[in-house]
């Protein structure tokens, strides 16, 4: 018995500046190419099943490119007869009924099974003589409907294995919280008694919950928190009546995290000396890396030679610097913030404000934002 659990594929993620020959974003690149290893691994070691535990796209209206990547891998295991059990996760859930569901596009295809109706659904395999009964619980859009369906959850005692797959975070374990609007929690209960494993997803690092409950972490790096994690899947087996997870390591574009260089006691020609020999020691060609510059002045980072910094990470995909200044008033605010996507920018505006009324706003913001985004989309 071989099955495979993964999660955060995020196909149609993109960042930075760096394309392909191509033209296509070098970090969409990357993970597509993730997201075929994992497919390649499936094939070539014949497993039996494969559950992916939410937000196989990175958006509710992901691109054609994505699209196609898409199909044309999970078209490969369909054509090997690999059965792939899929949840929507709450990066391609619309919160529009209107808007309709990207997962459709697999309803019909042989041995692909999208859950993505905010309903709970059981669906049963057979691998080695032995019943299986996936419990599969997709993003739900409302908290009351999501209470609904957990009261669903029942274990089949005619099953010889049950699992559960879902995405979000594990309740009281703020950990594993990814700080977004639309996150569901899960009860602790449904980690310990009801199932001999839970495939989860949505928190993109690999975290063993107990001896039957996991995450599988994203395929790939999509921040700088991610840097230095090992990114891949799990392979379940079973020996001796007990299930045993294994991780499964990827091979993926280096993403570096420099230590930080303290600056409050060096000279700008001593800051300059440790930022080079750090760029020179990861050897930065074909890597993402962000150097942190902690309580530098004002004075200093103004008198940093920029273009020799530019020139030692000549050849890497990416790079940053993350300033802490040393001045209470910081010069430089508006080079330290990134604009991230209209949604999350809003719901950070109204963080900020402290409303008293945030939630009724911020839902029906995202609604009015998504309506602007689908009349833009329409031009």
């Amino acid at each position: 018995m071989k099955i495979l659990h993964i999660a955060d594929t995020h196909l149609g993620f993109s960042a930075y500046r760096k394309s392909t020959t191509d033209g296509v974003n070098q970090r969409e690149k990357d993970i597509y190419d993730s997201f075929t290893q994992v497919i390649d691994y499936a094939l070539a070691e014949h497993v039996d099943l494969i559950l992916h535990a939410g937000d196989l796209f990175d958006t509710v209206r992901p691109t054609n490119r994505a699209i196609t990547v898409a199909l044309q891998q999970i078209l490969r295991l369909s054509a090997a007869q690999i059965p792939l059990v899929i949840i929507a996760g709450n990066h391609e859930q619309p919160k529009l009924q209107e808007t309709g569901h990207i997962f459709s596009i697999f309803d019909h295809l042989d041995t692909v099974y999208p859950v993505y109706r905010e309903t709970y659904e059981k669906h049963y395999f057979t691998i080695d003589d032995e019943s299986i009964c996936i419990h599969a619980l997709p993003q739900i859009n409302t908290v009351d409907l999501f209470q609904n369906q957990l009261e669903n959850i029942t274990k089949d005692n005619d099953a010889d294995i049950n699992i559960l797959l879902f995405h979000g975070a594990v309740q009281g374990i703020k950990e594993f919280s990814m700080n977004e609007f639309n996150e569901l929690f899960i009860p602790k209960r449904f980690l310990f008694s009801l199932f001999d494993y839970v495939a989860l997803g949505h928190y993109h690092s690999y975290t063993k919950i107990n001896n039957s409950a996991y995450y599988a972490g994203s395929i790939d790096a999509l921040t700088f928190k991610d840097a230095g994690e090992k990114k891949g899947f799990i392979e379940i087996t079973k020996d001796h009546d007990i299930l045993r997870p294994e991780f499964k390591k990827l091979s993926n574009r280096p993403v570096i995290n420099i230590p930080t260089i303290f600056c409050d006691s060096l000279s700008v020609e001593e800051i300059m000396d440790q930022i080079t020999s750090a760029i020179r020691t990861i050897d930065p060609v074909g890597k993402i890396f962000r150097i942190t510059l902690k309580d530098i002045s004002s004075h200093q980072y103004r008198n940093l030679d920029f273009r020799s910094i530019r020139q030692y990470a000549q050849g890497s995909i990416h790079y940053e610097l993350k300033v802490t200044f040393i001045d209470k008033e910081n010069p430089f605010n508006d080079q330290q913030e990134k604009i991230d996507s209209l949604t999350k920018e809003y719901e950070r505006f109204l963080t900020r404000t402290g409303a008293k009324e945030y939630k009724m706003l911020l839902e029906n913001g995202l609604v009015y934002l998504e309506r602007i985004e689908q009349e833009l989309d329409a031009e």
